[in-house]
């Protein structure tokens, strides 16, 4: 019952901080069985953002390919991405994506109106 993990795709992995993303990964179910599976994904081990839980359910020798959507941190600095995959509370798979994603806070101002006086 143990699934596949067979990728990870964020595109760029640099974003703004504060923005919703959305990443997907491709999940295999290897057996001759179908399972109902829990997934997570989370930036950083103290998951300083996190898709939140979800289930899939993946029939057997099949695939599904999850999306997962997760705001960024407000904190710039590179996280790594953690996909965890459970089935009746047991952790099958803690996959870790091949690139961090980089939280960056760029520069921006907000003008109000000029008034004289």
């Amino acid at each position: 019952m143990e699934p596949q993990i067979e990728m990870l795709e964020m595109g760029d992995p640099t974003f703004e901080a504060g923005v919703t993303k959305t990443a997907s990964a491709r999940l295999t179910n290897p057996t001759a069985k179908e399972f109902t599976y829990t997934v997570e994904l989370y930036l950083g081990i103290a998951k300083a953002s996190t898709s939140g839980t979800g289930q899939v359910i993946i029939p057997a020798n099949s695939y599904l390919d999850v999306n997962f959507t997760l705001v960024m941190p407000m904190v710039e600095g590179d996280y790594p991405a953690f996909l965890d995959v459970w089935h009746e509370g047991t952790l099958l798979k803690h996959y870790q994506a091949t690139e961090n994603v980089v939280i960056q806070v760029l520069p921006d101002i907000e003008i109000g109106p000029i008034i004289w006086t």
